[in-house]
């Protein structure tokens, strides 16, 4: 039996809390590979060398730290205002639909309202980052702009005083433009991006299977996931990654055997298909797991449905 739902929102602070800590696991995986890779590396050093190689292992080590905490705090002001923005904008556009088989399997999503609500989050979170870095950005210009002008002014020269009052006013035009033009080219890319990929899965879910999840019923009608299958999920985004990347391959097949080199464009072609299944499904099948081991410590993912 499978019946269309709405999400209609997101608790705040359990998808903050579940995003950060995926996020400083994998920044935890980076650590441990860029350790491995360190201390291969120091390891074919000459001895002459083993100031850096030490150099090189201590980084490796220091990661161990920094890359999962530095994840988590990175990802928690997104992971918040996504949430946010999301059950903000639900009541004015709709939110993302749909289709649970049984309530465990997502076998469809509705092309265009997923698209659009994806897109809108996306674009006022672009709209948030420019107000905050776009200014520091004119302010750096114009400290820079004033020094010049001041140093010009000691050594008597006036063509660095003119050409920094020009670039102080196109700064700030750009500035503006940045604040308006950012956001709205983010919504075309994202959107256009988001109903190629939704359009995908509609196609491919049928045939090798949706999304699996496990909810419980929570508070206030509120619906826990308890867990995502990480075979379903890597099998679902790795067939799509090799969808993406059979579409860049052909088109770089058809640039080099225009340019002679078709056997390249054929290695192209296999590489981008078959590496990309095989990256996103480890990464998607890790993600799963990574989420169900937390899951069952922190608490999952909380939505409402209708």
């Amino acid at each position: 039996m499978s019946d269309m739902k709405e999400l209609k929102s997101v608790k705040i602070v359990p998808y903050t809390l579940m995003t950060s800590s995926v996020s400083a696991i994998w920044g935890l995986v980076f650590a441990i590979i860029l350790l491995i890779f360190a201390g291969a590396f120091s390891a074919v050093l000459p001895s002459e060398l083993s100031s850096f190689s030490g150099f090189l292992l201590g980084l490796g080590v220091a990661g161990l730290v920094v890359f999962p905490v530095g994840s988590f705090l990175l990802s928690i002001t997104q992971s918040f205002l996504y949430a946010l923005i999301y059950n903000l904008l639900v009541p004015k556009l709709g939110g993302i639909q749909i289709e649970l088989v049984e309530m465990k399997e997502i076998t469809k999503t509705g092309v265009i309202p997923f698209a659009l609500i994806v897109a809108a989050v996306t674009a006022v979170f672009q709209f948030l980052i420019q107000l905050v870095f776009v200014p520091m950005q004119y302010l750096l210009i114009g400290f820079a702009g004033s020094m010049v002008t001041t140093m010009a002014s000691i050594t008597n020269s006036t063509m660095p005083v003119a050409s920094m009052g020009s670039l102080g006013g196109f700064s700030a035009l750009g500035a503006i433009l940045n604040i308006i033009l950012t956001p709205i080219m983010t919504f075309i890319m994202v959107f256009i991006g988001a109903v190629i990929l939704a359009a995908l899965y509609n196609v491919l879910a049928p045939k090798l299977g949706g999304i699996k999840i496990e909810l419980s019923e929570k508070a206030h009608g509120f619906l826990g996931i308890d867990s995502i299958s990480p075979v379903a999920l890597g099998l679902i985004g790795g067939a799509i990654a090799a969808v993406f990347g059979i579409i860049i391959g052909i088109l770089f097949l058809i640039i080099l055997a225009i340019a002679g080199s078709a056997l390249a464009g054929l290695v192209l072609l296999f590489v981008y298909a078959i590496g990309g299944f095989i990256v996103i499904f480890i990464a998607y099948a890790l993600t799963a797991v990574f989420y169900n081991f937390l899951a069952s410590k922190i608490g999952g993912f909380e939505i409402k449905l209708e």
